[in-house]
């Protein structure tokens, strides 16, 4: 299995050379070092891996080589004794915890209120076109927000997002560039993925066309995923509110839900950002979850008078089409009624 890995993101994606490029686990950094120096003619593309898993780890040195240079740096006079790979973890732990509290105690200096930001935003039935100045070029869909740090594009690139945008970031490995979201960041160097967080829904998702990137929730187990080209993190977000009464199966209701898939590809149009080309595909969607969509694309409010109607299940791809084009073939289907008044559309059975 590992013999087949080719690409960078190959690496990447398994969870033992993730712990050798952290330095957190003894049996892994033995195992790849020995298989590394039985495969010299991967040393290359592992080379490439590491930086790469550097990179998205915010530069940080593997946790062998910061006990190193902590013990290191101890005086004779004070040590006691050196470190053993037992206590790697209640090292690390503690560095962290420091290494935490400095980024804290820095971040409230710098980041508020010195920071300013420069907003991109649009309303319903809006789509807009925007090319940051490194290069990198953002397609914001309707009803959607951007906001980009003055200091962007110095030591990082730090862009928030609410809503859904589509990111052809421009390739730059010494400034990564992270999207904030209400559910999830986002690391990246140079590739394209779509990110959809919009306020209020039960799911966010990410889904990756070219390149990796690295996502991080905002859950207290910081669950993280690497994601490789043609892949789609859909992240499922709790509604429960919990209260002192809660069980434990409350609590893990409660807990986000993180699901990996393959990117929907209908007649080789990648469906998650079909809508930066104008385009609207449904692939076996039901009306209710049509609804968002189509309300955002026109600038419209969808009232249901029936509940069947909501679950009626369609398949189609609509390019340029106006609102009532897409409604009357959606009708040849699965047949309902609809009526306009305004920007108000009534549907019944």
């Amino acid at each position: 299995m590992i013999n087949e890995y080719k690409e960078p993101e190959d690496f990447l994606m398994d969870d033992t050379f993730k712990q050798y490029c952290e330095g957190s686990s003894h049996k892994c950094v033995i195992f790849w070092e020995n298989w590394i120096e039985n495969n010299p003619e991967k040393k290359n593309v592992v080379s490439k891996a590491k930086q790469l898993y550097q990179i998205l780890s915010g530069n940080l040195k593997p946790v062998n080589e910061q006990l190193a240079f902590i013990d290191g740096e101890i005086s004779p006079e004070i040590k006691t004794r050196r470190f053993s790979f037992a206590h790697y973890g209640i090292a690390a732990a503690l560095f962290m915890a420091i290494l935490s509290g400095l980024l804290y105690f820095n971040s409230s200096l710098t980041t508020n209120p010195v920071y300013k930001t420069k907003n991109f935003t649009t309303q319903k039935g809006e789509r807009k076109k925007i090319t940051l100045i490194d290069g990198t070029v953002v397609f914001l869909n309707a009803e959607s927000k951007i906001e980009v740090e003055n200091g962007f594009n110095k030591s990082e690139r730090r862009v928030s997002l609410i809503g859904e945008a589509f990111f052809d970031v421009k390739h730059d490995k010494t400034r990564p560039f992270l999207v904030f979201t209400q559910n999830f960041n986002i690391t990246v160097l140079g590739t394209a993925f779509n990110v959809k967080s919009y306020t209020g829904e039960n799911e966010a998702e990410v889904a990756l066309v070219r390149g990796v990137i690295k996502l991080e929730d905002h859950s207290p187990n910081k669950n993280q995923v690497i994601l490789k080209r043609g892949q789609k993190v859909i992240y499922h977000i709790p509604q429960l509110q919990l209260n002192a009464a809660a069980t434990k199966n409350d609590v893990e209701e409660k807990l986000p839900k993180i699901e990996i898939v393959s990117l929907t590809v209908i007649n080789k149009e990648v469906v998650e950002s079909a809508w930066t080309d104008n385009s609207l595909i449904f692939s076996s969607n039901s009306f209710l979850e049509i609804k968002p969509v189509l309300e955002r694309w026109f600038n419209v409010s969808i009232d249901f008078k029936d509940k069947e109607v909501e679950k009626y299940i369609y398949t189609g791809n609509f390019k340029n089409e106006d609102l009532i084009t897409i409604l009357r073939n959606l009708q040849k289907v699965k047949h309902f009624n609809f009526k306009k008044k305004g920007d108000q559309i009534f549907i019944t059975k």
